[in-house]
């Protein structure tokens, strides 16, 4: 089974997404200085079991014996040893994607469909709407794209990652947008019966 360098993290990494990362602690440097790519896990109050293989498309020493990392999530990753902050090294199986057994195309477009009217909202609201326009056309991808820009928690990004069908992502996704939407729209009603 393969060997990772550890990361734990209080951030989800999602597989396609891109980070910058500074690494802190000097002996981590060091080992993230070595190696090619790594296992970043979340840790909130403990571990999580499944961490995404964190691929190095970039590095630069900074001050004070710290490290710059520019980082792409890749494959999901179930963590057999232990993953806690002390354990240098963790061991891990490499997860496939299944697709499950609904038209992940079909969902992909619903996904599309509510997160641009999200952002709609979100415009209409007085926030920000800089969500990416267009899902990936891949819905496996398009599944990690909108965990990765969707306004969640990094217990939920941790939830979506843990799914075990691109399917199940995909529907769980759509209830997230459309209760997003909902309290968007229901705070600009709110903001209209006001004035």
């Amino acid at each position: 089974m393969p060997e990772y360098v550890l990361f734990p993290r209080s951030r989800v990494l999602l597989p396609g997404q891109r980070l910058r990362l500074r690494v802190h602690d000097a002996h981590l440097s060091s080992r993230l200085a070595e190696v090619d790519e790594f296992c970043a896990v979340f840790t909130h109050n403990e571990p999580s079991r499944v961490g995404v293989v964190a691929r190095v498309v970039a590095r630069s020493a900074a001050s004070f014996d710290r490290l710059d990392l520019e980082v792409i999530g890749g494959a999901r990753l179930r963590l057999y040893t232990d993953a806690r902050p002390a354990a240098a090294t963790v061991e891990g199986e490499l997860l496939a994607e299944e697709v499950g057994d609904r038209d992940v195309g079909l969902l992909r477009s619903e996904l599309q469909r509510g997160v641009r009217r999200f952002a709609a909202a979100a415009v209409e609201s007085g926030r920000s709407g800089s969500l990416f326009s267009s899902l990936n056309a891949d819905p496996t991808i398009a599944s990690y794209q909108a965990a990765t820009i969707l306004p969640i928690s990094h217990p939920e990004r941790q939830e979506l990652l843990e799914i075990e069908t691109t399917t199940l992502r995909l529907e769980q996704e759509l209830r997230i947008v459309a209760g997003e939407t909902g309290i968007l729209r229901h705070l600009l009603g709110l903001g209209r019966m006001a004035t």
